[in-house]
């Protein structure tokens, strides 16, 4: 039997959406839902394309205490859940689970990328947000799943079935000291190690996180290794002051060292940060004419979710009057 070679034609077919949407949304976090319904409210034909878990990072948080109207504070699972619920009351659907794999913004009509299938929209937002933030030491991606986490929501019941029940938490901002309050149920003992002499996280979640006698914080430390074997058993720490080594015992480590944009998929079709946020104007237009940002993927001084929520209706908006501003034909 011979061998013959598939053309180019065959391995490049792609399968084109015939439908042409107004506004394309890539994100399904507090920014990308908000600008979805937005965009509903203001008559335009939206498609929301959202991942594989709609409501973003904020589904991960222990508790949300500083959005308004949430005395005491929510779940970011039970806050996304009712956003999501507003959604489908208003927009009548779901985001579609897939994730955006390359775009094209070189033409009036926008090409969005998902694998094999092309979606088109005259204008889009983009609102991935933003992942975990990896440390990059030896032993963190060996031992991942094995008793290295990035989310203490989805993994802190694992700490149950530990010896001594014994966490550590890497980082000193915000998340650090939201996933140390969401262990502190499972575990025994639960370390905040920062490399910094003070943490930066708000004062009022360092505060509740040092009312637990279960909780510690040390600072000026950096982690070099993850040591263990089928399960971690102590990290390699170097004083950031000294630079004097030593070890710490531990059962599991969840990295809370922040977030990194998701805009890979870009592949340098809009201007982006040296730490590869995208740079908009005031009104969230990007470089590419019609193209927005909105929340955390965007370079912002401020990562709330009240602001992203801010920024997917400001989005929108933009988004609407940059439509009204086109010709009735394409070109």
């Amino acid at each position: 039997m011979s061998c013959s070679r598939r053309s180019s034609f065959e391995m490049g077919k792609r399968t084109v959406n015939t439908e042409l949407y107004d506004l394309l949304v890539i994100g399904a976090g507090p920014s990308g839902l908000t600008a979805g319904i937005y965009g509903h409210r203001a008559g335009l034909k939206v498609l929301m394309i959202g991942g594989y878990a709609p409501g973003g990072q904020v589904t991960h948080h222990y508790n949300v205490e500083n959005y308004p109207g949430f005395p005491g504070g929510i779940t970011g699972a039970e806050l996304m859940t009712r956003w999501l619920k507003q959604l489908i009351d208003e927009v009548g659907e779901m985001p579609r689970p897939s994730s955006v794999t390359s775009v094209d913004f070189s033409n009036r009509i926008k090409e969005v990328y998902v694998n094999d299938d092309v979606f088109r929209a005259k204008a889009v937002i983009v609102a991935t947000g933003s992942k975990p933030r990896r440390l990059e030491v030896p032993g963190e991606s060996r031992l991942e799943g094995k008793g290295v986490f990035f989310c203490a929501t989805c993994d802190a019941p694992l700490l149950r079935t530990m010896s001594s029940r014994r966490a550590a938490v890497i980082g000193g901002g915000d998340t650090a000291f939201h996933t140390a309050m969401a262990l502190l149920p499972h575990a025994e003992l639960v370390t905040v190690i920062t490399r910094g002499s003070e943490p930066r996280a708000k004062p009022a979640l360092i505060q509740r996180l040092q009312q637990s006698q279960k909780a510690s914080i040390l600072v000026q430390r950096s982690v070099t290794e993850i040591i263990g074997e089928q399960g971690v058993t102590c990290l390699s720490l170097q004083n950031t002051e000294t630079k004097n080594f030593e070890t710490f015992g531990v059962d599991a480590v969840f990295v809370g060292v922040g977030q990194s944009p998701v805009t890979e998929f870009l592949d340098g079709k809009l201007e982006l940060t040296a730490s590869g946020f995208i740079i908009t104007d005031a009104r969230l237009n990007t470089s590419a004419l019609g193209v927005f940002a909105a929340g955390d993927v965007r370079d912002t001084p401020l990562r709330q979710i009240l602001t992203a929520a801010a920024d997917g209706a400001l989005a929108a908006q933009t988004a609407a009057d940059y439509l009204r501003m086109l010709p009735d034909k394409p070109q």
